[in-house]
């Protein structure tokens, strides 16, 4: 099996976090989303990897390189110009022989793809696009299926009134390399508008599997902040560079704790990082590696970026640190980000 990853978008809803880094470079529990989109391929048998590229595309390039801290082999393709979901995939039709995925590399998933790609064979199907029920289905596209899985209708981000199913498009789909010759080869060409309409109307076998496990699209700070809850709390399976120190609770190597530090579950502390005495980290919180807390800091239920400081006695609630951030000391934020690039802003969708 093979894969490709679209790793292009800027992630313009995710600033201040994506002023300097990529958004698949964005850090989750000390790792790139990306690399964790990665151990799921590795996980289920996928070795050779293509990644589609185009903002800040050599820093993804440096991090990954060729794959082989992964076990894989990892092939790239930037973009001076944007040729949208399905364009920039046919960039390597030459070298994708049998089925493939197609996997964003800035969402958070615990999916089995092995179960979507034994349903996708067992239909004799051309796609097979994996689906997932939210709450709000407008920022997706939602997408409706008769009963043995074959897609009927879509519908890109509806309005309210549009609205005719919760089940959305993951943007993770399992592919043979037919579909792309509808591809063309010099203009851009997306899944959902162009690619997928064109198999409806062709009645190419074309199906809806309704994907079990977790999946959250990283589009902005509220959900990026709760991609971290979840994990916390079990609701996605991540494997994370910490040991559990208790129920709840993990601590990376060589982090130091103070003297009446206070350690509320669900927690992360990352690597290297130092919280000292009398801090509090409460529940929820997630602070990354070689991060200083200083004393009488109070965090909770806020993601902080690795190589950040808080100073002493402040109190973050709900917030997001950028990367190698300073928070002054004393400062009481609730529902904020703050970064070096833009200070401090209101956190919103």
């Amino acid at each position: 099996m093979q894969a490709v990853i679209l790793a292009g978008g800027q992630g313009t809803r995710l600033r201040p976090l994506t002023a300097r880094t990529p958004k698949p470079m964005v850090p989750l529990f000390d790792r790139p989303v990306m690399e964790h989109t990665l151990r799921l391929l590795r996980k289920h048998g996928i070795q050779q990897v293509f990644v589609t590229l185009s903002y800040r595309a050599r820093e993804i390039i440096d991090y990954f390189g060729g794959g082989s801290r992964w076990g894989m082999r990892i092939h790239y393709s930037i973009e001076d110009e944007p040729m949208g979901t399905a364009g920039g995939v046919k960039r390597f039709v030459s070298s994708l022989h049998d089925t493939f995925l197609v996997i964003s590399g800035d969402a958070v998933t615990d999916f089995d793809l092995s179960a979507a790609v034994e349903f996708h064979r067992r239909k004799s199907a051309v796609a097979t696009m994996l689906l997932y029920s939210v709450e709000d289905p407008t920022p997706f596209g939602i997408v409706e299926t008769d009963r043995d899985g074959s897609i009927q209708r879509f519908l890109e981000k509806p309005s309210a009134s549009e609205v005719f199913t919760n089940t959305v498009n993951t943007g993770i789909y399992v592919l043979e390399p037919y579909a792309l010759r509808f591809v063309p080869d010099d203009q851009p060409f997306d899944f959902s508008r162009n690619l997928f309409p064109r198999l409806l109307s062709n009645n190419d076998p074309f199906f809806g599997y309704r994907a079990e496990g977790y999946w959250c699209d990283i589009g902005n700070l509220l959900q990026y902040r709760q991609a971290h809850f979840d994990a916390l709390t079990g609701k996605v399976a991540l494997e994370l560079p910490a040991r559990p120190v208790r129920p709840g609770g993990w601590i990376g190597e060589e982090a130091v704790v103070g003297s009446n530090v206070k350690l509320e579950p669900p927690f992360y502390v990352g690597a290297g990082t130092r919280l000292q005495r009398g801090a509090a980290i409460g529940k929820h919180a997630v602070v990354g590696a070689r991060c200083l807390v200083e004393a009488g800091a109070s965090i909770l239920a806020s993601i902080i970026c690795p190589g950040a400081r808080v100073g002493a006695g402040t109190q973050l609630n709900h917030c997001v640190v950028d990367c190698g951030t300073h928070v002054e000391a004393r400062t009481a934020l609730t529902n904020a980000v703050v970064s070096a690039e833009t200070a401090m802003v209101p956190l919103a969708a």
